[in-house]
């Protein structure tokens, strides 16, 4: 758990939230095969305009997208957290696999 925690570079709102979900002991799911940021961020920017469109608030969408972006071809692992029952929201999490470092996040509100 602590390797997972420290791949949580970047202080901000959504890493913030996610680490504290996995703290609080939500739900982790990790793939094993790395998958191109760029059809992973395709995937990311169909789930955040479907969640909006259903009234559900993101949290980190834009900077996810955007770090997504930056890292093109490049083979990602895609985590979620489920911490609806506690804090209501549901994360993705994109990993860079060597070394391992959290790319981006995001989090909807499933609460609303």
């Amino acid at each position: 758990m602590t390797e997972l925690l420290a791949a949580f570079e970047i202080d901000s709102e959504v890493n913030s939230l996610a680490k504290s979900a996995l703290i609080s002991g939500a739900y982790f799911n990790v793939g094993l095969e790395p998958i191109p940021a760029k059809i992973l961020r395709g995937i990311c920017r169909g789930r955040v305009r479907a969640a909006q469109m259903r009234g559900k608030s993101t949290v980190g969408a834009e900077e996810c997208l955007a770090k997504l972006a930056e890292k093109g071809e490049r083979g990602l692992l895609v985590a979620y957290v489920d911490d609806r029952e506690r804090a209501g929201y549901y994360f993705k999490i994109y990993f860079d696999p060597y070394p391992l470092k959290v790319v981006g996040c995001f989090g909807v509100d499933t609460s609303l």
